[in-house]
């Protein structure tokens, strides 16, 4: 009656359903821009990057060790910003020290290739922090608690960025460009973690359903991780195999290790980005920081790099293929 009193059609009321529909269309609709302009950003910054670190690789030496402290830096700024959001309060500059001293005791070690000078160093630094960060919170803090949460904090993190920066150092070497050997296996350390980032990111966002860890990081899956695996396998054998063959400076690898080497990165990057997932979640921040677009601090670009060169790094010592 009223349709035809007005001359105006009537809507039928919008099932429920259908709006539910509409509505969750919309959000995934919106979702899928977010992460395909999130994607983006993270290529634009890659392109920045990539060029830097190679460079820096590819000079080795004191480059590296500019590089890599100017991370351990910024790394434990990144973590005294976490840490302190979650009202802890542990001497980081201590941290940053001993960092610092196991990156020189490396450095000196590739100059000098004396075992004894890289122990005493490394050794001094070790035995120094551990009696002054004691004697620091001994002596500042009026209350027991927090102390042992803060000195916990400050061990865990000198020795989750000073050790692993310092085996970049040693892996390296001191030679200059791609004739060093540690060229090579330093390219390896990135551009196999990168691969497993990447695919991981793209299987799991198009193909995910089983969650790997959703207490910690809901968004991965044990379909992206067998995507980063697979092509990790190939990253491996590309910047381990092919390509120091082609240019003239092999590696003593062989199929199955280059096999065994792509499958142990892929656990080793997964775990270490899962670990800074763990960082952020118990600190409750979403990212470490925001100097790097797209991608938020450096911790976020670095996290998996930092467990990887750990096992290229002593994989390489038993293939016997850097000089110690």
């Amino acid at each position: 009656m009223a349709e035809k009193a007005s001359g105006m059609p009537v809507s039928e009321p919008e099932h429920g359903a259908a709006r539910g529909q509409r509505h969750r269309a919309t959000i995934s609709s919106g979702s899928r821009a977010a992460w395909i302009a999130s994607l983006g950003q993270r290529s634009l910054s890659a392109l920045v990057l990539i060029p830097i670190v190679v460079a820096l690789v590819f000079c080795g030496g004191w480059f590296a060790f500019a590089g890599g402290a100017v991370a351990l830096l910024i790394g434990m700024f990144e973590l005294n910003a976490m840490f302190l959001h979650k009202g802890w309060h542990p001497p980081l500059l201590l941290s940053a020290a001993l960092g610092i001293d196991l990156l020189v005791a490396a450095m000196l070690f590739i100059l000098s290739h004396n075992l004894g000078q890289l122990v005493l160093i490394a050794g001094c630094g070790i035995s120094g922090f551990l009696i002054i960060t004691f004697a620091w919170l001994i002596l500042t803090r009026g209350a027991i608690e927090g102390t042992l949460t803060d000195w916990a904090l400050a061990v865990g993190s000198a020795l989750y960025l000073g050790w692993p920066i310092a085996l970049f150092i040693l892996l390296r070497g001191n030679s200059f460009g791609a004739s060093a050997i540690g060229f090579w296996w330093l390219l390896a350390v990135f551009f196999m973690t990168w691969a497993n980032d990447t695919f991981a990111l793209l299987t799991g966002h198009y193909f995910g359903r089983t969650k790997l860890a959703p207490h910690i990081s809901p968004a991965k899956t044990w379909e992206g991780f067998l995507g980063g695996l697979v092509f990790t396998i190939v990253a491996a054998y590309v910047f381990t195999m092919l390509l120091p063959t082609l240019f003239g400076h092999p590696l003593p690898v062989s199929w199955l290790d280059a096999a065994i080497l792509g499958v142990l990165v892929a656990i080793a990057s997964t775990v270490g980005d899962l670990a800074e997932s763990l960082l952020k979640r118990g600190t409750g921040v979403k990212d470490s920081g925001k100097i790097v677009p797209g991608h938020g601090g450096l911790l976020d670009r670095m996290d998996s790099l930092l467990f990887v060169v750990m096992v290229v790094f002593f994989y390489a010592v038993f293939l016997h293929g850097i000089p110690l």
